[in-house]
């Protein structure tokens, strides 16, 4: 039998030979380790979405907020390009809803699957533009400052790097990476992205 408390501590867990108490820490890491998403039952995924949820809604009404985007590099391999040339986050098909996060003067991260943040831009617009099966938001591009448009000859932060900058884990399997950033974190992604760029 599992009990799983948010709040407070387990007491005299010594006193039973059969109690065992796990870390909430190990639990959540292991719960949001996308090579771990196929062992996970769907109810406690539901419980990590959740969570995150809460923490993205404390955010919504902060001064901005930083989102790790999925660029769609599994669907197409030319969104990448197309984005970060054209100034704009963008998102296609039924994944449009997710532009819907953005609000004006957050921050952007372009996320390349099976590499990491790749781009980092901020939103100029107050409102998105849907055009046909694409739906987004203009940025002024921080990093890359030059860009020739071939994106794999762009330096990326690789989870494990941007888990070890800012010492916390994500849930990866999504088209927006969540939590959510505040400013500062934001911050030091892009300084350790610019970094790659000299």
């Amino acid at each position: 039998m599992y009990l799983l408390t948010t709040e407070g501590n387990v007491q005299n867990e010594q006193k039973y030979s059969n109690v065992k108490v796990a870390d909430p820490t190990v639990i959540y890491e292991f719960a949001i380790n996308p090579d771990k998403s196929h062992i996970i039952p769907e109810n406690v995924l539901y419980w990590v979405k959740f969570l995150t949820e809460i923490e993205n809604n404390r955010l919504k009404f902060s001064a901005c907020k930083g989102i790790m985007f999925d660029t769609n590099i599994s669907y197409s391999d030319t969104n990448e390009s197309e984005m970060i040339l054209g100034n704009k986050i963008a998102a296609y098909g039924d994944a449009k809803r997710y532009i819907d996060s953005f609000r004006k003067d957050d921050y952007a991260l372009f996320y390349s699957k099976g590499r990491g943040i790749i781009a980092v831009g901020q939103i100029v617009t107050d409102t998105p533009t849907e055009v046909g099966d694409e739906k987004y938001h203009s940025v002024r591009m921080i990093v890359p400052e030059n860009f020739n448009g071939d994106v794999k000859t762009l330096p990326a932060l690789s989870p494990n790097e941007i888990k070890t900058i800012l010492k916390r884990n994500f849930y990866w399997a999504s088209t927006i990476k969540t939590p959510f950033l505040i400013g500062t974190q934001v911050e030091m992604l892009i300084r350790e992205l610019k970094k790659k760029h000299v």
